[in-house]
């Protein structure tokens, strides 16, 4: 398994105020969400200036101040992304595409690699794409041809997107007969539909797919 991405100090404080307020647009005390962090005050505090310097965190009046997330953040888009394990390359590199996203807060992103030892990784999988505002299929033959990645996942995203629930994006990674399976009815990226192993620059080929997805992110 790939080592996974240190997360910033302002993920961590953001997170941290997720967390204190549910999910929900309101107010939280700055002692409550340091008590969380276990931070000390200079570090509470640099951190918070950046972040509310970026726009990403507010502040307001109170007895030792209040902070909160704008609506925007609080409701990030999540990104569920099906693909088979002979894709993980390609799809740890759509993923550091999408860290500009992930770094405004637009988005938040699922794979299995967040299944952690111990867990019921079908269980896991099925609440995450349960949740999901998009679902992001990396398409290949190896993901055509496996059982769960198309009679299971796909299933079920194309059940959830007819329910108007989710929205879902085929992103062809390499050349196969994808035009004739279920989801070829879904505007494909990257443009045209070319499979991204046929740009001549692979980071190319992503940016665009990212691009797109940020659109589709906006519409939402």
């Amino acid at each position: 398994m790939a080592n996974r991405r240190r997360r910033t100090q302002n993920e961590i404080f953001v997170d941290a105020l997720l967390q204190a307020a549910g999910g929900e647009d309101i107010w939280v005390t700055n002692s409550k969400i340091r008590d969380r962090l276990n931070w000390d005050r200079g570090r509470y505090d640099r951190v918070k200036k950046e972040l509310v310097d970026s726009g990403i965190v507010k502040v307001g009046q109170g007895q030792g101040g209040r902070v909160k997330l704008p609506k925007a953040v609080s409701d990030a888009t999540k990104i569920f992304i099906s693909y088979c394990h002979a894709d993980k390359g390609m799809q740890e590199e759509l993923l550091k595409h999408l860290m500009p996203l992930k770094r405004m807060y637009l988005i938040e992103t699922w794979t299995d690699l967040e299944i952690t030892p111990g867990d019921e990784w079908d269980k896991n999988i099925s609440k995450n794409l349960e949740c999901a505002d998009i679902v992001i299929l990396l398409v290949s033959v190896d993901f055509i041809n496996s059982r769960y990645c198309y009679d299971i996942e796909l299933q079920r995203a194309i059940t959830r997107h007819e329910e108007k629930r989710a929205r879902v994006i085929p992103v062809i990674v390499r050349p196969c007969m994808w035009e004739h399976a279920p989801f070829a009815r879904f505007q494909a990226l990257p443009s045209r539909g070319k499979a991204v192993s046929s740009w001549e620059s692979q980071d190319e080929a992503l940016t665009d797919v990212a691009e797109g997805i940020y659109r589709a992110v906006d519409e939402m």
